[in-house]
């Protein structure tokens, strides 16, 4: 073979498989970016509402002090089809709102809003699903109950 062909070939074979790599890495880098997106919770106008009673949450206070203690209701708002699901994630959603009202100390919690304390679950809420990589499958977590001893 002629010493031109065989450089022109491998030129070749070498420029497809630059290429080639090139485009790999193009291609893992989008699909990292788009799973590091927080997925948006569905738009429900009307839908369904799911309820998780009777969330105890034992609050921070100063030493020598008597314990106090929030008991929280909370209504999720959520669609017909994502209805089962959020049921059966219950537990889960509990747990998510003990660890985010933990934080609060009792003279904190007193002074809160229930709008801030809908703020405060929304945002752990989000910032937990995001982590996980998918999406809320309620659009809006509310307080239906609210009692600070």
């Amino acid at each position: 073979m002629n010493k031109s062909v065989v450089i022109g070939v491998v030129a070749a074979l070498v420029a497809v498989l630059s290429g080639g790599g090139g485009m790999y890495f193009w291609m893992s880098q989008s699909a990292h970016a788009k799973a590091a997106e927080p997925v948006a919770a569905p738009v429900v106008k009307d839908g369904r509402f799911v309820s998780l009673d009777k969330v105890i949450v034992m609050l921070k206070g100063h030493e020598g002090a008597s314990q106090q203690f929030m008991a929280i209701d909370l209504v999720f708002r959520t669609s017909d089809k994502q209805e089962a699901e959020v049921k059966a994630q219950l537990p889960f959603f509990r747990s998510i709102a003990v660890r985010s009202l933990s934080q609060l100390g009792a003279a904190q919690a007193s002074s809160m809003s229930v709008d801030a304390f809908q703020q405060r679950l929304a945002q752990a809420y989000k910032a937990t699903f995001a982590g996980e990589g998918r999406a809320m499958p309620f659009s809006e977590v509310m307080v239906a109950k609210l009692i600070i001893e």
